[in-house]
């Protein structure tokens, strides 16, 4: 983040009125985390959201990102603001490369056949020259609009930008599953089946969808830290 200008965007489809969010960070480098779910039945894991980790402090507060000329008190209820995908998916980047990078981005897919990223977890670019770069991820359920937003620690930092993408609204909580066998990655809870109606009113407690990211983080250190122990 050379400028700390944050843009979400489908990274097939950014241009320049894909503006940054109001609120900035200062410049550096940032961990973008993935999670990815899976449903019973289904072969393919989705991606209920994805975060820029600013701080490692808790999170005390919420706001929806907005972007120049949003004002969010003009927002019904069920509403929000969000950014456009026409492609499967979204992804964080720094507004130093917005013109370059999903130009890479795009290149990319094409000359690895990688047009099937709704495969992966995620995929990225780099443009050496603006020290920026492009974190793309499947986009939840496909296309549509998905808000962001901005925690804040119980000083007023910025925490994180998290990318809610709607699966996870009318999810309730399973009990624990037990550890997979696996030495790669931990077992991942699975969720009760959703329709996919984006009439519903959007998941407005991003608070839920950190926590469930947070929870499998911690899980699979855990885990690798457990397996790193049988191993010496």
């Amino acid at each position: 983040m050379p400028t700390g200008s944050v843009i979400a965007a489908d990274p097939l489809t950014v241009h320049d009125r894909d503006l940054p969010f109001t609120v900035t960070v200062p410049p550096g480098a940032y961990p973008v985390l993935i999670a990815v779910m899976h449903r019973e039945g289904r072969t393919r894991g989705e991606t209920p959201a994805a975060m820029l980790r600013i701080r490692d402090t808790p999170t005390a507060t919420w706001e929806l990102a907005l972007r120049p000329g949003q004002d969010a008190r003009l927002l019904g209820a069920g509403e929000f603001y969000g950014f456009g995908v026409d492609t499967g998916m979204g992804c964080f980047l720094d507004a130093a490369g917005r013109d370059v990078l999903p130009k890479l981005f795009d290149q990319r897919q094409r000359e690895t056949d990688l047009r099937g990223v709704e495969q992966r977890p995620y995929a990225e670019v780099s443009a050496p020259d603006t020290g920026a770069n492009l974190i793309a991820y499947p986009s939840g359920v496909g296309d549509g609009s998905y808000p962001v937003w901005i925690g804040r620690d119980a000083d007023g930092e910025v925490t994180c930008f998290l990318a809610d993408m709607l699966l996870l609204h009318r999810a309730e909580a399973l009990p624990p599953t037990a550890p997979t066998t696996s030495v790669c990655l931990p077992a991942f809870p699975a969720f009760p089946a959703l329709p996919d109606d984006r009439r519903e009113q959007p998941f407005t407690s991003p608070g839920a969808t950190a926590d469930f990211l947070a929870a499998q983080l911690a899980h699979a250190v855990d885990f690798l830290a457990e397996r790193r122990q049988s191993w010496s």
